[in-house]
Parts: C-alpha cells; structure tokens; sequence
C-alpha cells in the first residue's frame, strides 16, 4: 500500500514538473477568460452576429428615411396598433388632455438613453408641425397647445425622433456608420443594441439598379414590383409577395370636366379590376383603420352598367391621362384599350413629369397614401387647391371631413367616416383599384 502510494506521489511531481509552463500557461489563461468573461461574450456575439443586407429603392436624404427604417432607430411620443389606433410609446410616462382637447400635458421617461448616452430631456423633443405650440415647463414636461381642435394630433406625434439633426434615435437599432453623396444617404448601417444584428441598407436610383445589385451580390435583399423571369429559376432564392395596404393605385378623375358624376361612374365600372381579393382597393381607407367601411360601393367590373350610366358630352370622348409612374404603365394600357371597347373613348396615355399640372389634365393614374388617422381633409376637400387633384366640390363631403376634424370621441369619428366613405365612393371621383403589389427576394444561405 505505501509503495503505491509513493509511486503515484512520484508519477505526480515527474508530470507536474514536465509540463509545469502549461499548467502555468493555462491556469493564467483561464483566470484572464473568468475575469474578462463579459467582453468575451460581447466579442463572440459580435462574430456570430446576424448581418442582412437590404436594397431600397428611391432616393432619401436624412430626414426623410423610409418609414420602416427610421422606426427602427427611433420613435415618437406615440405608436400606432395594427387596427392604427393611437397609443403612448415607452417614451411617455403620462399624458393629461386638458382644455377641451386643445392642451396635451406629457410627463415623458427622461431616464431613457439616446443611442449617444445622453439622458433625453423634454427639449429635445420637436414636431415642426405648424399649429402646434410646444412648451418645456421641466426637463421631463412637455406641453403641446393647439389653437383649434385638431383630432388627429396624436397621430402625428408617431413620428420617431431625432436629436438635433442627426440619426441619433432612441429604438434597438443605432446607426453605427452611413456615406452620404450629393446629399442623399448611399448607405446605412444599424446595429441592434441587444443581439448585435447587424442591417445594412444600400439606396439605389431605380429598380433596375435594385435589381442589379441584387444579383451582383451587393445585397441580398430586395423588393421590386415584377419578378424578372430569370429568377424563377434562380437557386438559392426565395420569393414571397406583399400587398402594401398603406397606398393605393387609382384613377383620379378631373371632376371639373367629368362634372355629372353618372359619367364618372360609367368610367369606374368600364374599369377591370385584380380578382385578388385582398389587394382590391375599395376607398382611400386602408381595412386595416379602425374607421374603415367594407360596405361602399365596390364598382366591379360591369360593361352593360357602365354602358347604361355613360351619356358623354362631346368633349368628354377623349381624355388625356396622365401615368405618374412607369410601373403603372401596362395597367393604365389595358385600361385605355378597355374604356375605348366598352365606351368609344380615345385615350391618350403620356408619362408625367416631376410636377403635374393640374390645371391641364383629364384623368391621373398614381398612387394615392393612406395615412394613420382616417382624416382625408387635404385630398377631398374643396379648399385644398393644391392637394385636392380631383377638384372635388361636394358641400357634404366637405361638412363630413370638417367634422371629422373638430371631434375627439371615437366612436363618433369612427361614423363620420363611415358617412364619408359612403358619399365620396358614391361621388366617385376616384376610380379606386389596387393596393400596391411587391415581391421580395432573399438570398437563401
């Protein structure tokens, strides 16, 4: 037993003292890896982060990133749900509507962090809205006076915030890099504070570019309104579509010619339409509002009732339309050959430049945006000269959007807007027809 036990004492020291430098080498080592564990964790997470590389389309400046960008970074003092009803964002601690809704007191969370590190405080927060007074009794006391009664104010307030003209937000998401060229952003770089997933934007001018790069490897991420044939059999792939129910596709008809709205009408139901169901357009309110009307007019496609309704004027058998973007070019073709079949109508089809004149057109197809708040004011009604491209005229509908405007309860909004959707659907000066169609393509790895 004792010459066992010397044994083993012996084989002890001769393997201690053999490989003495790396049990000492690695006794350091392991003490160095428990106290630096934390930033060893930090730079395993960084080489194992995520990285997505996306294309957008479009050219954007820094103050007017796409919306789904810049919610990634930032947030405002508000948010909206999926039905878009206006909640408070994690930025406001209370909210106290004073004055007969034309005072909005918040107490805001000034322990959150700008992505610099610095507390934010009540004065960094600016809407440069004209109508709102804002006011910063305490660094965590905001208020927000309005002269008349403006309902969708909250709505406005989901615009995410920046700090004094930068890109410093307060979301997940931190700018880490970006290159500028001639004032317009070529390239964006997000990290997520939590998991280090790294977003890359890279901006192009068309979709032709998007389309490109894409294939070149510079992204790998795209959306594009058609799917080039070639990649139907591109491996390593994966294409799904989306329909965007926050713009539509429609025809805006200068009522001033089109004056008797039977006219209108007949052209509207001469109209094909997608048999998609969920990408039909019915109105300007997208079925995701919560003030949102299914049961308007849906004007579907009905040669013998548009034949019925169309008794032209002479001036009225030709019409020049103007086509905002060259995407919508092949819809507006089959609408000009289907208008011309149905009604005789001669259809002179012309790209628009940059600034349309509204002073000189017959009918437009472009896209029409769908904002948070059901408030239509600036499209449909008739003082809006600049906005309201269809020169509406209509004492109801006008009466409606004013109402809609000066009332804060709810549930008495939500009937306005069912009126309002019913009368203009009925005006129709407006075709309405789809909600924009996109496919994205990913580069599976």
């Amino acid at each position: 037993m004792f010459k066992k036990l010397l044994f083993t004492t012996e084989y002890f020291f001769y393997y201690l003292k053999k490989n003495i430098i790396y049990i000492v080498l690695g006794l350091i080592v392991g003490s160095l890896a428990f106290y630096q564990r934390n930033n060893l964790v930090k730079i395993y997470q960084l080489i194992g982060t995520k990285r997505h590389a996306f294309g957008i389309e479009g050219l954007y400046r820094q103050d007017n990133l796409p919306l789904e960008i810049s919610q990634l970074i930032s947030f405002g003092l508000t948010q909206a749900s999926d039905n878009d009803r206006i909640t408070n964002s994690k930025l406001v601690k209370e909210l106290d509507i004073q004055n007969n809704n034309l005072e909005y007191h918040f107490t805001i969370n000034n322990q959150l962090l700008w992505h610099n590190g610095e507390n934010i405080n009540s004065d960094d927060i600016i809407y440069p809205y004209s109508g709102l007074k804002i006011s910063y009794p305490a660094s965590d006391q905001l208020i927000i006076e309005l002269d008349t009664l403006f309902s969708p104010t909250l709505s406005l307030l989901t615009k995410p915030l920046f700090l004094k003209n930068t890109l410093t937000g307060l979301g997940l998401y931190k700018v880490t890099s970006k290159t500028i060229q001639e004032g317009y952003i070529k390239s964006l770089y997000l990290q997520n504070s939590e998991t280090n997933e790294k977003l890359i934007y890279k901006f192009y001018s068309s979709e032709k570019d998007l389309i490109d790069a894409f294939k070149l490897g510079e992204v790998d991420n795209i959306n594009i309104s058609q799917i080039p044939p070639e990649f139907k059999s591109w491996p390593n792939i994966a294409i799904n579509k989306k329909i965007n129910t926050k713009k539509y596709v429609a025809i805006f008809l200068n009522t001033n010619k089109f004056a008797d709205k039977s006219i209108r009408q007949a052209l509207a139901y001469a109209t094909p339409k997608t048999s998609e169901k969920n990408q039909r357009c019915l109105g300007p309110i997208s079925p995701d509002s919560w003030a949102y009307n299914p049961s308007i007019k849906e004007y579907n496609f009905n040669p013998i009732r548009s034949k019925e309704l169309f008794k032209p004027e002479d001036n009225q058998k030709n019409i020049k339309m103007l086509v905002t973007d060259r995407k919508l070019l092949a819809l507006a073709e089959t609408i000009r050959q289907k208008w011309s079949e149905i009604l005789s109508i001669q259809v002179e089809l012309s790209a628009a430049n940059q600034s349309v004149n509204l002073a000189d057109y017959d009918a437009i197809i472009s896209y029409g945006s769908i904002p948070i708040d059901p408030d239509q004011f600036n499209f449909w009604h008739s003082t809006q000269t600049q906005t309201n491209i269809t020169k509406l005229n209509n004492p109801r509908i006008d009466k409606l959007l004013e109402e809609g405007r000066d009332t804060s309860d709810l549930i008495e909004r939500n009937k306005i807007y069912q009126d309002f959707q019913r009368y203009l659907l009925e005006e129709s000066p407006a075709i309405f027809l789809e909600f924009p169609l996109t496919y994205t393509i990913s580069r599976v790895k």
